[in-house]
């Protein structure tokens, strides 16, 4: 498994993330700055909105800027059957159904899927990132979601 492919993947993905969040940026500037949505009267609120969705889209963008950087400083360490997971480690657990899923441990990005490989990028703050850091193949991890307790079995580390 090459995993800098999967990483540029992501990356590839994020940047797609910047074009995406730039334009809907512009056009939400566009629209907060419009002369026809000029306040009308102190309920109309539509300029005032739309300034706050620009910033909340900037702040989103310098984000996924921020993450973009990160992901290209990465060192990728290869993992044996010893090792414990840990950032960069690719994961295979399987569910109590004997469902086989495959997980990317990577510092941001979380959710992202690299479709080619069907591997999820999970976080070390999500519920399963943290259970999965410092476990090792063939360990238990349980994670809770709401009400429902999952069971997996680590049973591959890349």
């Amino acid at each position: 498994m090459n995993k800098q492919v999967l990483l540029d993947d992501v990356i590839a993905q994020l940047e797609q993330n910047v074009v995406t969040l730039t334009s809907a940026m512009e056009k939400t500037v566009d629209a907060a700055t419009n002369e026809e949505t000029v306040p009308e009267h102190k309920y109309d609120t539509l300029a005032l909105e739309a300034s706050y969705l620009a910033h909340g889209q900037a702040v989103r963008l310098e984000q996924v800027k921020s993450d973009i950087a990160l992901l290209r400083k990465m060192v990728l360490n290869p993992f044996s059957s010893l090792d414990n997971v840990r950032l960069t480690a690719v994961v295979e657990i399987e569910d109590e159904d004997e469902v086989v899923s495959r997980f990317f441990v990577l510092p941001c990005a979380g959710g992202l899927t690299i479709e080619e490989a069907t591997i999820k990028v999970v976080t070390p703050h999500s519920p399963l990132g943290k259970a999965l850091i410092g476990k090792s193949i063939d360990d238990e991890v349980v994670v809770s979601i709401g009400e429902k307790l999952t069971h997996y079995a680590i049973i591959h580390l890349y």
